[in-house]
């Protein structure tokens, strides 16, 4: 009997471990560095640890500022290979300039509805680092990013902006590209720009 009972509890103590660490398999933030322009700006560990996670939506990398986002890449075989890429939200247009520029880019772009309006993040990605250089990073700014308004608002309506050159990439570590993400936000709110994985993992961008 107290063979049994132990084995019971044994069991239980094993399923609450599991429940635990399925728990925290979640989309979370991914682990990135910001390049600071001088050492006065730089945050000490100390403080870091008191605050929301760099590149949070509740502390998002500051406009302008680079993110170096550590990532992965996986082979046929399933082999995985450490990587390195910078994205930069370099300059934000918003409201009926972004829409006006849209139409330029492509005439068939339509006019954000009643509440809403465009913005577009033009962003720069370089693929910086890779433990093997015969595999290509891919990013793609409409299966990767989306705009959040302030308010927690994700836009996920029926209408998409055609930019040029769009934010969509194949390359190889050590190429640089950039392009315009587009996406209809709030009128008026800040908004933030969330990259995310296909696989979880976030990071997110402040666009003002």
């Amino acid at each position: 009997m107290k063979r049994k009972w132990s084995k019971i509890s044994s069991l239980f103590i094993f399923v609450l471990l599991s429940i635990s660490l399925l728990g925290g398999c979640g989309q979370d933030t991914k682990d990135i560095t910001v390049n600071e322009e001088a050492d006065g700006q730089k945050e000490t560990e100390k403080k870091e640890e008191t605050e929301s996670k760099l590149g949070s939506r509740t502390n998002p990398v500051p406009f302008k500022k680079t993110a170096t986002v550590d990532d992965e890449l996986y082979n046929d075989q399933g082999e995985s290979f450490l990587i390195k890429f910078d994205l930069t939200v370099v300059e934000v247009i918003r409201g009926d300039a972004a829409y006006q520029k849209l139409k330029s880019m492509n005439e068939f772009n339509e006019p954000a509805p009643e509440g809403y309006e465009w913005a577009l993040a033009k962003t720069k990605v370089k693929f910086v680092e890779s433990e093997t250089e015969d595999l290509p990073f891919h990013i793609d700014g409409v299966m990767n990013f989306t705009m959040v308004s302030e308010s927690g608002d994700i836009y996920s309506g029926d209408i998409v902006g055609t930019a040029e050159p769009d934010f969509s990439f194949e390359m190889y570590v050590g190429n640089e590209k950039e392009g315009y993400i587009p996406g209809l936000v709030k009128v008026g709110e800040k908004v933030q720009l969330r990259y995310e994985e296909t696989l979880g993992g976030q990071v997110f961008f402040n666009l003002q």
